[in-house]
């Protein structure tokens, strides 16, 4: 079953000197427990695609035509308070820089258990504690404890980009979005990034949206592959259907 339908998307920025088309008749399907890799060079829409489906787009920004579907469900027309529920439920998204997703004024361990208790109200401080212990060892975080007290300035770029992944999870969700969630790292950290993302669809069954302009991670992590470019989505296929196409004789 499709666990997200996009049917027709375009979406234009309006700034004073005109209309700038960002997503022109974007369309594709994501199936349960799949890793879509969505391609493209800088400034191609693959961002703006995420954050169109999450309605986190600024003030100028404008979903001019399609539709957004979920298990069947269309939420094109969902209300900012229904997205609330739906974001940090159904979707998660980890952005490209962990530094500017945590808040330097909070210990990690405070917002990851901000997010189970947004998800679990009903658990206890002691429970809760417990579940963020829990989910700082499923993304390789070792010294749980210790590492709960620590503030963002305090971790390198890898265990930042660690703890925005556990609360991402923290929310169970349907579809993880992760844009560019490891151009920041270094190879040795990147490749980490990426098998703990591959382990947490097997064990979670997720579905997963990988933005990267990095063929090498999409043909490692991805089922399908969709190309962007000047806001088009102009091919999708499976992964060695797209990669054997590309590649000279």
């Amino acid at each position: 079953m499709d666990v997200l339908t996009v049917k027709n998307l375009s979406v234009s920025f309006f700034r004073p000197e005109g209309e700038i088309e960002a997503l022109k008749n974007v369309s594709f399907t994501l199936q349960e427990g799949e890793i879509l890799a969505v391609m493209g060079k800088t400034g191609c829409g693959k961002s703006v695609l995420c954050k169109s489906i999450l309605k986190l787009l600024p003030d100028i920004a404008k979903i001019k035509t399609g539709h957004v579907y979920i298990r069947g469900e269309e939420i094109t027309g969902y209300s900012e308070k229904q997205m609330q529920g739906l974001r940090g439920r159904f979707f998660s998204m980890v952005f490209q820089n962990p530094m500017t997703a945590l808040n330097p004024c909070m210990s990690v361990g405070e917002q990851i258990g901000e997010m189970v208790r947004l998800r679990h109200p009903e658990l206890s401080g002691r429970e809760r504690k417990m579940r963020v212990a829990e989910l700082m060892e499923l993304v390789g975080l070792d010294h749980a404890g210790e590492r709960a007290g620590q503030y963002p300035f305090q971790l390198s770029g890898g265990m930042a980009q660690r703890c925005v992944i556990a609360i991402a999870l923290a929310a169970e969700p349907a579809v993880l979005f992760a844009d560019e969630a490891t151009t920041a790292l270094d190879v040795t950290v990147q490749a980490q990034i990426l098998e703990l993302l591959l382990k947490l669809r097997e064990r979670a069954g997720m579905s997963i949206v990988l933005v990267t302009h990095n063929p090498g991670v999409a043909a490692r992590m991805a089922d399908r592959v969709a190309l962007m470019r000047d806001g088009e989505l102009y091919r999708i296929g499976d992964v060695e259907e797209i990669f054997e196409e590309s590649t000279p004789n």
